[in-house]
């Protein structure tokens, strides 16, 4: 496996966890001010968890792609 796509896939796995734990499951009220300010002003905290949560299970995706596509690669 390429340490490239071993790197990437652990930072894209830390950014999963983050962004999942923090916005989604704890709430984190800077993180969801931080998504909110970025997205939509009158967005509810409910759904900028929800856009957290999306975001950490797109990166979960892509952490499953790049250690699945260095193991046949490499």
């Amino acid at each position: 496996m390429g340490i490239g796509y071993l790197l990437g896939g652990v930072a894209c796995l830390a950014y999963a966890a983050a962004v999942g734990y923090l916005g989604g499951v704890k709430k984190s009220p800077g993180l969801l001010r931080l998504v909110k300010m970025k997205l939509s002003k009158n967005m509810s905290d409910a759904t900028a968890a929800k856009v957290c949560v999306g975001a950490a299970v797109v990166a979960l995706a892509g952490a499953v792609f790049l250690f699945v596509f260095g193991a046949i690669a490499g």
